[in-house]
């Protein structure tokens, strides 16, 4: 007989047992097929399961987010996890879904590799189903040894399998020779819908733990299953609860207002044809949003990427929403939120990065925060670390990770090339993800390009978000607080019979030394900024001296050629003394100027202009005006004034320093351009008005000049220090700028709580500097 034969027969008796001896058919069938001459077939070693489950799943979160991507795949609205390390060895996952039938349990769940994902790609409620590959069930081997799953399906009985996954993990055995026991459950533990357990469903239960779980193992699953879908979308038909005995979990919910207090939100959108991407942006200072569009080949210049070998400029990811949020970590972007800052860091800290989303569901690592090379998968830190400049050198000016929550925006049927690695965890790094990576980081520029032109809102804002009360008044005011408490406890230590007579003594003396501080420290403050206010004066006079010193050079050489002509005409045989006189008279003219302008020198800063008191702005304005009129006919320009009377209690010192330095620049302006050179002064009663504030009542002072206006690309570095645009002598001046006037001015305004703007004057074309500033009155004692 041969051994065909001898195989045939006895798989013949196997078959005519009663029952049938199942083990021995499958082993005599496989037998007899490898005896085929013409055809041969692969046969599977078992242990081929553990290197697709336990061997190949990164850690046992991503593990139990297999589990948990099955749930959504069955349209499954509830979720319930269950881990306890600490009180008992078990994990149990449960879900609402639509379950499976007895013949889809026997047929797909235990066909290796098997999908029907692949066939119906889309769910009964229209969600994209995420797994293809038919192995995500085997990510149980890695959360433990012994799995039990139960399972309802609609009109069918309750149904499970038992499997004990180190059975697979001996050598020499086909998958086919290890059982898994089909078995009928007396119940199942389903999520409850509307207070009743649901109808169907699936209940995972997994024993003898592989690896047992630490509070940051819990703390980062959290993390990632509140990350699970988008948090940009309001999704309301998954919901996943987490129970465990290992770490306690916030019992709050994540506060969807955390998005609204980003400053600037920007959205780009590729449609997977053509080569245009279209980009919105939406910022905090702005009521409109702003469209842009721009070319991909334009988009990787602008990235430092090299297009000299760009094919067709096409992308080959496939089309792509990706949305970013940008966050400045500091008390300002809290204000009229109902959470603190605190709260918004620990958001922040919780969910910065950008993640991929693949038809809702989270492709890991990519934007975890406790993934060691998927949180800054872009290298947003290294960039940064290179070139830390901030927003203020707009050239080279990036973003921080930890200052973006973001999303890419996926799809299987639309990204096709954008496939998921053997791992279970990340995309094959193909050309299609690389020009995916670029397409991010493309979006990342345009944020940072964007928020470069916002710098002169943000500052702004800045100055709005501080306190209208003064710096001095809030140290005075924390200084008596202080000296309030102290004076309560050193009475309730003397009034305290316990306390030792020694002790009680050195209180009170320290209590004593301490009376009286609060003045001192204020008249120290005052002493410094009126210091400080000195200071700015004479760097207001060092600044226009240097642009008005040549006409005062001008009149002190007229000067000494006057006094020689008038000693030449009076030195001659006959003296023509009607010349000298001539001559003398035009020396008393020269020397009248060059008195005036020490003159005006002398008086900014004098004593009396550094105290606050109530003055007359436009009696202020129209004698600085006076003053500097002589220098500026001489370089043919024209003064006018438009000035309404306006009565506040402030510095005059403050007031004429900030006059001083606007018109200075406005002198240099309007010697830029030939023609009719014109500055306009105004003065205007302006109120301050904010949504849900009160109104603040306050005066306006303009200056605008027939100058070539505030070139666009120096605008958002106008008030920085020491920048200036006038880096060639003008004509007429041998000086250059200092980056100084303008420093003055903005500081000074801020210290005043007021506000500073610029744009183009509409009649003379020129710039147009605009100072608000608050009215105050004298307070009484």
């Amino acid at each position: 007989m041969s051994k065909s034969e001898e195989i045939q027969a006895k798989l013949l008796l196997a078959l005519q047992s009663n029952p049938p001896n199942l083990d021995d058919i499958v082993s005599l069938s496989t037998e007899l097929a490898k005896l085929d001459p013409t055809n041969q077939r692969f046969y599977i070693d078992a242990k081929t399961l553990i290197h697709l489950g336990r061997d190949s799943i990164k850690d046992h979160s991503t593990a139990l987010l297999e589990l948990v991507k099955n749930s959504y795949d069955a349209d499954a609205t509830k979720v319930d996890i269950e881990i306890f390390s600490e009180t008992k060895d078990m994990i149990r996952v449960a879900d609402n879904g639509f379950g499976m039938k007895p013949e889809e349990l026997k047929n797909s769940w235990l066909r290796v590799g098997y999908s029907g994902k692949r066939v119906s790609t889309k769910s009964k409620l229209g969600r994209r189903k995420t797994g293809e590959k038919g192995i995500g069930r085997i990510s149980t081997d890695r959360l433990g040894s012994k799995l039990e799953l139960r399972t309802k399906s609609k009109d069918e009985k309750l149904i499970g399998l038992k499997v004990n996954w180190d059975d697979f993990d001996v050598e020499g055995k086909s998958l086919s020779d290890i059982r898994v026991q089909i078995f009928e459950p007396k119940e199942i533990n389903l999520p409850l819908v509307n207070g009743k357990p649901s109808a169907t469903g699936t209940e995972i239960l997994i024993e003898e733990q592989r690896q047992s779980w630490t509070k940051t193992n819990i703390e980062n699953l959290f993390q990632e299953l509140s990350a699970l879908t988008p948090p940009f979308e309001n999704v309301e038909d998954f919901h996943i609860s987490l129970v465990n005995d290992v770490y306690p979990l916030p019992s709050e919910e994540i506060n969807s207002n955390y998005l609204d207090a980003a400053e600037i939100k920007i959205e780009a959108y590729y449609p997977g044809t053509g080569t245009e991407i279209i980009y919105t942006y939406w910022d905090k200072y702005n009521d409109k949003e702003v469209i842009e569009k721009i070319e991909w080949s334009n988009l990787l210049t602008r990235t430092g990427i090299d297009t000299t070998n760009l094919i067709d400029n096409k992308i080959r990811s496939g089309s792509v929403t990706i949305k970013l949020y940008f966050f400045l970590r500091e008390s300002a972007s809290v204000k009229d939120f109902e959470f603190n800052l605190t709260k918004l860091r620990e958001f922040l800290d919780n969910n910065a990065g950008i993640k991929i989303y693949r038809d809702r569901i989270v492709v890991k690592p990519y934007g975890f925060p406790s993934s060691q090379f998927g949180y800054d998968w872009l290298g947003l830190a290294d960039r940064k670390a290179k070139d830390p400049a901030g927003i203020s050198r707009s050239a080279n000016y990036s973003v921080t990770p930890n200052q973006l929550v973001g999303a890419v925006f996926i799809a299987r049927d639309s990204n096709i090339e954008l496939a998921d690695s053997a791992a279970r965890e990340g995309l094959v790094e193909s050309e299609a993800f690389y020009d995916l990576k670029s397409l991010v980081m493309g979006t990342i520029n345009m944020l940072e390009s964007y928020r470069t032109r916002l710098i002169p809102k943000i500052n702004e804002a800045k100055r709005k978000s501080r306190s209208k009360e003064s710096r001095t008044e809030r140290i005075i005011k924390a200084l008596n607080s202080i000296e309030k408490d102290l004076y309560s406890i050193n009475l309730e230590i003397q009034n305290n019979s316990d306390v030792a007579t020694h002790i009680k003594e050195r209180v009170q003396k320290n209590v004593n030394d301490l009376s009286g501080t609060t003045d001192k420290v204020e008249k120290t403050i005052t002493e410094l900024l009126n210091w400080n206010r000195t200071l700015s004066g004479l760097a207001t006079i060092g600044i226009s001296s240097a642009v008005f010193g040549h006409e005062t050079e001008g009149s002190i050489t007229q000067l000494k050629g006057s006094v020689m002509a008038a000693k030449l005409a009076l030195s001659r045989k006959v003296p023509n003394v009607e010349d000298a006189i001539v001559e003398i008279e035009k020396a008393v003219k020269s020397s009248k100027r060059v008195a005036a302008w020490g003159a005006y020198a002398l008086t900014r800063v004098q004593r009396e202009k550094r105290n606050k008191k109530n003055v007359n702005i436009a009696k202020i304005i129209q004698s600085v005006v006076n003053e500097l009129e002589p220098a500026y006919k001489a370089a043919s320009i024209s003064i006018n004034t438009e000035l309404k009377d306006i009565y506040t209690y402030t510095f005059q010192m403050d007031i004429e320093t900030v006059l001083i330095n606007l018109l200075t620049n406005a002198y240099t302006a309007a010697t830029l351009k030939s023609g009719k050179r014109l500055i306009v002064v105004r003065l205007i009663e302006e109120d301050l008005k904010e949504p849900k504030k009160l109104v603040e009542n306050g005066y306006s002072l303009i200056v605008s000049d027939s100058g070539p206006g505030v070139s666009k690309e120096f605008e958002h570095r106008l008030f920085e220090p020491l920048f200036s645009t006038k880096v060639n002598p003008t004509q007429g001046s041998k000086s250059i700028g200092t980056g100084l006037g303008l420093t003055v001015v903005n500081s000074i305004v801020n210290d005043l709580n007021g506000n500073i703007s610029f744009d183009k004057d509409p009649v003379l074309k020129g710039a147009r500097f605009k100072i608000w500033l608050p009215k105050e009155r004298k307070q009484r004692n």
